[in-house]
């Protein structure tokens, strides 16, 4: 059944639905859902995502995890994780990498959390020359115990969110209808609990009239997941996606707007035309993200924008290597990829860096103070 089906279905059986069911339905929960039928990612799809940019990116992940192992004490069976590995090529990079320090790589088992099969024959298919023990997993959940290192790149801003909107004193959850005039999935909003209300305006104390608040329970429950397993098995998380760190006295007039989008074929497309034939994203609120680890005791090192995080790794030193030896023009190719991941302008601020890991006796205080 058509997605757009689906949701006029649940929708009539029940009036309304929420922002957060309907993004589950588009993105991931039946065959028919976006991320689970879709073929193409990079310059042919509808986005393209750092790997796809320059291999440099997931050779600079590679540096990082085995600076991890090395802080986790060299543990002889680790586990990477990776969340949405698209075709794998992170993963290629990375192992590429990390097969030049035998010592770690002979510990590693690979672990991808994957629920469309096209991108799964993809990740099999790019990560074939590898001599390594390879899983694929349809959830975080069901990780192997043992010391883990996750990677997260432009994965949580897929995850479903729910949205709030204050008008006048009062606070609506955000849903939504067919409108019974013309036939179109539209925008609604339903009154809330008297707790939920005040819990709001408790926290949101700079909303104005209009404001629109973004929650996604399930990136929390991944958050606290990993904190647990942490607490039982040891590891780090890097987490790398667009997103704000704005703690929620300082929020200002600016912060409060619906980031929910869609992009199709690198565009911004209608959000509620053609469901589940284009891509949908929010901005990933990074200081609950952070809030969560700390309440489940991981250590937090940042965030920070990627391009302070590609730089303190490496990446412009990486960059020169590859560019001996090269004509002109494939210099070129080089300097462009890494600006575009770097610049300002383009990749550079716009994605953060969350680092979570897990929490040393002696680094309580260093925690505590990064909140």
């Amino acid at each position: 059944m058509p997605i757009d089906s689906t949701i006029r279905d649940l929708i009539q059986r029940n009036g309304y639905i929420t922002v957060e069911q309907m993004m589950h339905h588009v993105l991931a929960a039946n065959p028919g859902s976006y991320y689970q039928q879709q073929a193409i990612l990079g310059e042919s799809g509808d986005f393209i995502t750092a790997p796809e940019v320059s291999q440099i990116f997931g050779e600079i992940i590679g540096i990082w995890c085995v600076e991890q192992w090395y802080k986790l004490k060299c543990p002889t069976n680790i586990s990477i994780v990776e969340l949405g590995p698209g075709r794998g090529l992170l993963m290629r990079d990375l192992l590429r990498t990390v097969r030049l320090i035998p010592e770690f790589y002979n510990n590693v088992n690979i672990q991808l959390v994957e629920i469309n099969q096209n991108f799964i024959k993809l990740q099999k298919e790019n990560l074939s020359k590898f001599d390594i023990n390879i899983k694929w997993l349809p959830t975080i959940y069901e990780i192997e115990d043992s010391p883990t290192l996750i990677i997260a790149n432009e994965f949580f801003d897929a995850l479903p969110i729910k949205q709030y909107i204050k008008l006048k004193e009062d606070w609506y959850e955000i849903i939504l209808i067919v409108d019974p005039h013309d036939g179109k999935i539209k925008f609604d909003k339903i009154s809330m609990h008297k707790e939920l209300q005040s819990q709001l305006a408790q926290d949101h104390i700079n909303a104005h009239d209009g404001a629109v608040i973004e929650e996604s329970p399930e990136s929390l429950a991944i958050i606290r997941f990993i904190g647990d397993h942490f607490k039982k098995h040891s590891g780090a998380s890097l987490i790398i996606d667009y997103g704000y760190d704005i703690k929620l006295p300082q929020r200002n007039r600016s912060h409060y707007n619906s980031t929910l989008q869609a992009i199709k074929k690198h565009q911004y497309h209608p959000l509620l035309e053609s469901l589940g034939e284009a891509d949908l994203s929010a901005h990933v609120d990074f200081n609950a993200l952070k809030n969560t680890a700390f309440a489940h005791e991981l250590t937090i090192d940042g965030c920070i924008s990627q391009a302070e995080f590609l730089i303190k790794y490496g990446i412009l030193e990486r960059a020169d290597r590859l560019r001996n030896n090269l004509a002109i023009d494939e210099k070129h190719i080089i300097d462009k990829q890494v600006q575009r991941l770097i610049a300002p302008s383009q990749m550079g601020n716009l994605f953060k860096v969350l680092a979570l890991s897990s929490l040393d006796t002696n680094e309580v205080t260093n925690a505590s103070s990064n909140r």
